[in-house]
């Protein structure tokens, strides 16, 4: 290409060294470029982009404090700032792994290594600018997400310009993947690979997979990819999607985890990993990856208060299953650190204005007396329930949470009636506020008493009332709220009174326990059997106190 045809093109050139951007903006001036806008930050270059439209954009990676050139790449594309006919070009003297597949990972249209040389530079331009025109068509169905146009401009690419044909391949399948057109997308893919081994074409042939549902077959095509392409984390990513709807959130996990050995930059993937984490009960593992989101978030669009509250969330889970009394001090000062950084960073948020103070109430750091006292937290849940429209349900979650931790549970079922009535609408959340206030316990107490409650079950069925009740006594030390356990201790007391056993201090008991569920919702699907339960325990006891 012409090199002249540079004059009218307009440039922005993003380095925090003054010297760089002087040297290279020399450079471009030498081969005919003369409109070179320059940025020093993320801020300064944000602000040119969304009010100038530039051809090329030569972006260094590393621009010091605040937001990185892969950054600034996936926000102007997430946020349509950056035209898809603008031509980004990365810059970098990075050489470690992790951040060259930072670089990498938001797809710039080239990458330029540190140093180079202005033959190098000039035969770089020539390539951008020829990109810029060849692919003018394609670029411009991308901006307006008109897929059917960039089919057809794609295919003309693929007829018509052989240098880009690999490139217009992708595009074009994409167009025909988001047009839902899976069976013409497949063949494609197949005719592609019959002429040449493409990694990316049998990624995407697994992601018709499981898009058809087939995810069997998608674990297994998944597992040879990454196999054989073992830096090609996309795969990485699908592979973790289907085993998380396979129901293996812990090889999920795992998947994600080897991906972030790669790739440890990219912030979506680090909270997703977080995520799982936190669902597989590893709380250690998602308190370290919430932290660095936190860090990595900084300046980004990731940035908000979610990320600390994620930090928090994980480590009062990490806290509550701990005995390392050393490890604990240390977790609680970096979680009082943690709290004070979010009051400091969000001030105005109303949501995170109750979860800080939910969490003073948590953490009762002794330098915070005022938030060490019950009538401190009576009156936080007080005022959350009489404006349940500023906070958000997990911060909710959160504050009724800490209600049972402390001991407070009639704040706490009286805070779940007044959210059960205000998300009405919502059945999810409502299930989950409901599963909340009968077992508040740790996942690890929730599972013991599952095991005590199925054994004494066995032992019900076999008409061993003695043992069964003395398993469901058990099971109630860890989740002493359940309807389900709590019921079937009764139930078998009541077996055993009848046998002439226990007479009425085990009926005394049987009332105290089956009061427990006062707080059952009448929708709930053991409130009949409660209330038949309570009734014949109540009459019992009526009359045992009568004969006595």
């Amino acid at each position: 290409m012409d090199l002249n045809q540079s004059l009218n093109k307009r440039f922005l050139l993003i380095d925090d060294f003054a010297n760089v951007r002087k040297s290279v903006k020399g450079m471009l001036s030498s081969l005919g470029v003369s409109h070179i806008a320059e940025a020093a930050n993320g801020v300064e270059a944000t602000k040119q982009v969304r009010e100038h439209r530039f051809d090329v954009v030569l972006c260094d990676y590393n621009l010091g404090k605040g937001k990185n050139g892969s950054q600034l790449l996936e926000e102007w594309r997430t946020k349509g700032w950056l035209s898809y006919e603008t031509v980004f070009v990365m810059i970098t003297a990075e050489t470690s792994r992790d951040r060259v597949m930072g670089a990498l990972e938001f797809l710039p249209d080239d990458y330029l290594a540190k140093p180079f040389a202005m033959d190098t530079l000039a035969q770089r331009l020539d390539r951008w600018l020829d990109r810029q025109g060849a692919l003018l068509p394609v670029n411009a169905a991308l901006d307006a997400k008109d897929w059917p146009a960039l089919a057809k401009a794609a295919r003309q690419v693929m007829e018509t310009k052989p240098r880009y044909r690999g490139w217009a391949q992708r595009k074009y399948y994409d167009a025909l993947f988001n047009q839902g057109q899976l069976m013409e997308a497949e063949n494609f893919l197949h005719g592609v690979l019959e002429k040449r081994e493409q990694p990316w074409a049998k990624l995407e042939l697994h992601r018709i997979q499981v898009e058809r549902g087939q995810l069997e077959a998608a674990e297994r095509g998944l597992k040879t990819l990454v196999m054989l392409q073992p830096n090609m984390v996309e795969a990485y990513d699908l592979l973790a999607e289907v085993q998380r709807r396979l129901k293996q959130p812990e090889d999920a996990q795992e998947t994600l985890a080897q991906a972030l050995a790669r790739s440890p930059r990219n912030i979506p993937r680090q909270r997703h990993f977080a995520d799982l984490a936190t669902r597989n009960g590893d709380f250690f593992a998602a308190t370290k990856a919430y932290k660095e989101v936190v860090s990595l978030a900084e300046g980004t669009m990731h940035e908000s208060s979610e990320g600390y509250k994620d930090v928090l969330r994980a480590t009062r889970g990490q806290l509550g299953s701990l005995d390392d009394d050393a490890l604990r001090r240390r977790l609680h000062r970096d979680a009082v650190n943690y709290l004070k950084k979010l009051a400091k960073a969000y001030p105005d948020e109303a949501d995170t204005e109750f979860f800080t103070q939910a969490y003073r109430a948590y953490l009762a750091d002794p330098a915070d007396s005022e938030a060490q006292s019950e009538e401190f937290l009576e009156k936080l849940a007080e005022s959350a329930g009489e404006h349940l429209e500023l906070l958000t349900e997990e911060s909710a979650v959160d504050l009724a949470e800490i209600l049972f931790e402390k001991g407070n549970n009639k704040a706490a079922d009286a805070l779940i009636d007044k959210l059960r009535h205000y998300y009405h609408d919502s059945d999810q959340f409502v299930k989950r506020l409901n599963q909340l206030q009968t077992e508040p316990v740790s996942r690890e107490a929730r599972q013991q008493a599952h095991e005590l409650n199925t054994a004494g079950i066995e032992h019900y069925k076999q008409k061993e009332y003695r043992e069964a009740s003395d398993l469901f006594e058990e099971a109630l030390k860890f989740s002493p709220r359940h309807p389900g356990i709590i019921l079937n201790f009764v139930q078998s007391s009541l077996l055993l009174t009848g046998k002439g056993e226990g007479g009425l201090s085990r009926i005394d008991r049987c009332l105290d326990i089956v009061n427990r569920l006062n707080y059952l919702p009448e929708n709930h699907y053991q409130f009949d059997r409660y209330q038949t339960i309570r009734k014949k325990v109540i009459q019992l006891h009526d009359r045992m106190q009568h004969e006595k």
